[in-house]
């Protein structure tokens, strides 16, 4: 995958986190698994001047946004993430399992791939580990 079209799907995938969130925000923090016929995405953000980060999964309930429209943007970002996943398959680089992805509001990105085999562990002990490592 040439890097200019990573760099494209690595900014839309902060455009949707952006609008995905209904509130001024320091940092996001993505959890993102995908493997041959599963992915899973989900994230917490830390909302501006507050310590405790905001699950993903609350907003819909939290700021009264439209559920399905927020669907629509979740699918958007298993798809930006199943398709860097098969862009390294088809590049024969290694397959990652897990990524996180670090967003702050001043625009900078981080991403961290890993590539342990996650199929044998529970989705909440998957959970607890990386929020664990990952949240402040």
């Amino acid at each position: 995958m040439e890097t200019n079209q990573v760099e494209l799907i690595y900014q839309k995938i902060a455009n949707v986190l952006i609008d995905m969130i209904p509130e001024q925000w320091d940092k996001i923090v993505l959890y993102a698994e995908v493997r041959e016929g599963f992915s899973q995405v989900y994230f917490y953000y830390y909302p501006k001047d507050h310590e405790k980060p905001v699950y993903s999964l609350d907003i819909p309930d939290r700021f009264n946004v439209d559920k399905h429209e927020y669907r629509e943007m979740k699918q958007e970002l298993y798809k930006c993430f199943e398709e860097i996943w098969n862009e390294f398959k088809v590049q024969d680089q290694e397959q990652w399992e897990s990524a996180t992805f670090i967003l702050n509001n001043a625009g900078q990105m981080k991403l961290n791939y890993g590539y342990d085999d996650l199929s044998q562990i529970s989705p909440e002990e998957k959970q607890e580990k990386w929020e664990t490592e990952y949240l402040t």
